[in-house]
């Protein structure tokens, strides 16, 4: 099996049991970057002599028997928004250019201290503002699974998404502040995990709406995004031996996340439901109108967020943001402070509610996207038709920012484009093992199938 193949926890086995050379394996990823983002639309920057040093001192680890971890000499990516010191992190905006970092975000310097390799810092909506994942500035990087079309990687973590899925580097982190590690994980097919609010330290992390980012890993199977939330979190990495979906019970929200869904990804992903019904678990389909409350309260709130995060930038420069990124940033100055905290009362009320609900079933399960991934081509062409596509994109994503739970994509066949589609399960605030054993057993279950 090529190492590009592998997934994390292989890679960092081989190497512990000595069979990988951890320097070999950075100068393995550090050249499939080289040919297969020559344009360098999926890194935006690279850090190669930080990549060898760090790869270095893992091999000098592993011949003294100091291995830090399961992780240990693995090679991960970075969000553009995450500082690392001494390497430019501008959020890939062409307004933040020439902001560079004197030390490394909190959660690098924990995934530094677990052993991991910095990989490099991969592109990304501009100012994460985006489920779409299109980058004028940088380059939009293609779909993993239709590069010849070139239609759009998901965002706001677009980089992210398509290295992992393309074998260029097992594990990347991303940010999800209305979906941005879940879309683009859902349209590559792979993993991604959108932490709880508040569950990770921030500090170091480019913010787009503080009230709700969150950072979470992007990978190719549910035991390395489990094992990158491990690292970052500092918690026990969850049990998922033996995880199963027979006794399980899954809700289905049938209104508003199963609603105006494309009929290919609808098919899709109902087909997956009874695979695991097959398997044993309990499927009951509920309208859950907390979520569609949500977003009929604070549909904006997250704009007014990144209005009062970067009001002084967009003000100062306005023609230096992607020009369909700029009304949205302006929408967000409408709302009063005290609009704001009713809104946010409001949206506390919902929330517990919502978990009082959830805590009846294992997850809650719901397609990841309502749409299939359109032609980055056709989005340029007018702002109308962007506008339309991002709210879709978020569509089913967003709710679960505003009402604080935990989620998970998995990769779960594909839509009648052939692309992938992606299966959202999600558990109340804070239960992120709970929701990876549940994950894992829906992996287990055959449920997680990947285009061909």
């Amino acid at each position: 099996m090529m190492w590009h193949d592998m997934t994390a926890l292989q890679l960092g086995g081989e190497i512990a049991g000595g069979a990988i050379d951890p320097v070999d394996l950075a100068e393995h990823f550090l050249e499939r970057i080289e040919t297969l983002d020559a344009n360098h639309r999926i890194f935006i920057r690279l850090s190669e002599e930080r990549t060898r040093a760090e790869a270095e001192a893992a091999r000098r680890r592993q011949c003294q028997g100091l291995g830090r971890g399961p992780l240990d000499g693995v090679p991960v990516s970075w969000k553009d928004l995450v500082d690392v010191a001494g390497v430019e992190t501008t959020m890939a905006a062409r307004a933040l250019e020439g902001r560079v970092p004197e030390r490394d975000g909190v959660l690098l310097q924990r995934a530094t201290q677990a052993g991991t390799v910095f990989l490099g810092k991969t592109n990304m909506t501009e100012f994460a503002f985006s489920g779409l994942g299109i980058n004028t500035t940088h380059g939009t990087p293609a779909n993993a699974h239709d590069a010849a079309v070139e239609r759009i990687p998901g965002g706001s973590s677009s980089g992210a998404g398509v290295a992992v899925a393309r074998g260029l580097g097992p594990i990347a982190i991303g940010s999800d502040t209305g979906g941005s590690v879940r879309i683009p994980a859902s349209l590559n097919g792979v993993v991604g995990l959108k932490t709880t609010i508040g569950a990770l330290p921030m500090d170091g992390v480019m913010p787009l709406a503080s009230l709700f980012d969150t950072i979470g890993p992007l990978a190719g199977d549910v035991a390395d995004a489990a094992a990158m939330w491990s690292v970052l979190s500092g918690r026990t990495m969850a049990d998922l031996d033996g995880a199963r979906v027979k006794g399980k019970r899954l809700v289905a929200v049938a209104s508003p996340m199963w609603r105006g869904i494309d009929e290919g990804i609808d098919h899709t992903c109902r087909a997956a439901l009874s695979r695991l019904e097959a398997a044993g678990a309990s499927v009951e389909w509920q309208d859950v109108d907390e979520f569609a409350e949500a977003m009929d309260v604070a549909g904006r709130l997250i704009t007014t967020d990144a209005w009062s995060c970067w009001s002084g930038v967009v003000s100062d420069t306005p023609e230096r943001i992607f020009p369909f990124m700029l009304p949205r940033f302006l929408a967000g100055k409408v709302q009063a402070g005290h609009e704001v905290l009713e809104i946010l009362r409001q949206l506390d009320s919902l929330a517990d509610r919502l978990h009082r609900r959830m805590g009846g079933c294992d997850a809650l399960v719901a397609p990841t996207v309502r749409i299939g991934a359109p032609k980055i081509a056709d989005l340029l062409e007018d702002e109308k038709t962007y506008r339309t596509a991002n709210a879709a994109m978020l569509g089913n994503t967003t709710p679960g920012n505003l009402l604080k739970v935990c989620a998970v994509t998995l990769p779960c066949g594909k839509d009648a484009s052939g692309m992938p589609a992606g299966l959202m399960l999600m558990q109340r605030p804070g239960r992120e093992e709970a929701l990876l054993r549940v994950a894992r057993a829906v992996e287990a279950a055959g449920t997680t199938q990947l285009p061909s």
